[in-house]
């Protein structure tokens, strides 16, 4: 019986697949070429052989940027790369790829070394993060399979290789435009890369009218504003995970650039840490959530507060599967999410687990100084204060001027003790590097009052 397609495989089958590439994953990577898990593994009292299954690996906790670089610093982040080499290759490879690599080394040592390099060999870099930059490294095979996962997004994006691409986003070793670039080669689609430049944008709708423009969602407004001739235009790509108000404001941009009327926006997007694109499907415009790739990576939520694992909507978690520069098992993205759909599309029929309701980087805010601010760490400051009963962090821009405002309503066990805000207070400072813009004391029902309906229980981003 002929194996179903990537896309059309049932749900019992896509977590048996999952299963079993997870195994793979723990065993021929994670588990040989992972210092920092082999030290993370013993500190939870497990063997990475004990996890076997998505909800073994939901056990775990899970890790962010901060628990493997505390500082902060760019440097600490290389914990991630995995430090196999020729004699991992040959306990851990693939066994064909082994056989071939073994056959050749008879005739052609320089051939062989290709063979071991590509699987074992961090080459190729890409650059992201909130709180602070850092690099997620690749090995020659990991971008065979960046492309193929590109390829994958072109046909969910329904484009063909008739499309005509034209890319408005910085040129740089980041996931957007290095998926991009890859997605287009690997779907034989013509594609132009100027940058966000209008003057040269504008040169190269003249020089190849483009049907697709991908733009950045932050600046979508501002460039559409700036160019003119898209006639050709049939899709905008909008790279970061639109809401509904940014959807809004490029179709109006749309609306003043000459492109038909019947031009569809879908977003796509890259969880920090990642190094494919996920896109939504033609068929709904958006309407049903980021289409996955469940041989590639693993999907799940946890409660952006604890960390603790949590059905529904709340904090996107990542475990990358096939691949071996940096190892991301259960890595904190910072975005939140709805749900995660596992019922096949509705719109186009694809069985994949789908990410519905995103929301872009919604546990961190952007500060007026250029920082961001990383929520999850003042959750941790409140949730750590044994005079705090409960609390919300109300976060949002304040009507009068529009600057970042952090509110935190506590309810303590002494509410007239200033000692509870004070501390609080220098606690928060020392992780984050600033003050709240307020601390209140509030009663439980207060509390619950403020709560409605947020992204979770206790984290409020307006």
């Amino acid at each position: 019986m002929a194996k179903a397609a990537w896309d059309r495989q049932s749900e019992k089958a896509v977590v048996s697949m999952q299963n079993e590439l997870l195994r793979e994953q723990i065993r021929d990577s994670i588990a040989p070429f992972s210092p920092l898990w082999r030290r993370r593994f013993a500190e939870l009292n497990r063997k990475p052989s004990m996890v076997k299954t998505i909800e073994d690996l939901a056990a775990i906790p899970a890790m962010g940027e901060r628990d493997v670089s505390p500082s902060g610093d760019p440097i600490g982040m290389s914990a991630l790369v995995l430090q196999a080499g020729e004699a991992g290759y040959t306990l851990h490879g693939k066994g064909p790829e082994i056989r071939k690599a073994m056959r050749v080394r008879a005739t052609n040592k320089d051939a062989y070394r290709r063979i071991v390099d590509s699987d074992t060999r961090a080459t190729s870099y890409v650059f992201t993060g909130h709180g602070f930059r850092y690099p997620i490294a690749s090995t020659r095979n990991d971008l065979d399979v960046i492309a193929r996962a590109g390829a994958r997004l072109w046909s969910v994006l329904g484009l063909t290789s008739n499309d005509v691409l034209l890319s408005a986003l910085p040129p740089g070793a980041t996931t957007d435009h290095v998926a991009l670039q890859y997605a287009a080669t690997a779907a034989g689609a013509p594609a132009l890369f100027p940058g966000a430049d209008a003057a040269s944008l504008q040169d190269a709708i003249r020089l190849a009218p483009p049907t697709v423009l991908a733009v950045a969602t932050s600046t979508a407004p501002q460039i559409l504003s700036e160019l003119a001739d898209l006639g050709s235009l049939r899709t905008l790509l909008l790279v970061g995970a639109p809401t509904d108000a940014e959807r809004i404001a490029a179709a109006h941009g749309l609306s003043r650039c000459g492109a038909p009327s019947n031009t569809v926006i879908l977003g796509v997007h890259a969880p920090v840490g990642a190094r494919v694109l996920w896109g939504e499907c033609r068929q709904s415009a958006g309407a049903t959530g980021y289409h996955t790739y469940p041989d590639l990576e693993i999907i799940q939520v946890v409660d952006p507060d604890s960390g603790e694992a949590t059905p529904g909507m709340g904090e996107l978690v990542l475990t990358q599967l096939e691949m071996r520069g940096s190892a991301l098992l259960r890595w904190r993205t910072g975005d939140t999410v709805s749900a995660i759909a596992m019922a096949p599309c509705p719109s186009c029929g694809r069985s994949v687990p789908r990410a519905t309701g995103l929301r872009r980087a919604a546990m961190f805010a952007n500060l007026e100084s250029g920082k961001s601010l990383d929520l999850r760490s003042i959750a941790g400051v409140m949730s750590s204060r044994p005079a705090v009963r409960d609390w919300r962090l109300v976060v949002g821009r304040r009507g009068r001027d529009g600057a970042m405002s952090t509110v935190i309503h506590y309810d303590a066990i002494n509410p007239d003790d200033p000692a509870t805000a004070i501390a609080v207070a220098t606690d928060i400072r020392h992780v984050t590097g600033t003050l709240p813009t307020q601390l209140v004391a509030a009663t439980r029902d207060e509390l619950a009052t403020l709560s409605g309906t947020p992204v979770s229980a206790r984290i409020l981003v307006g």
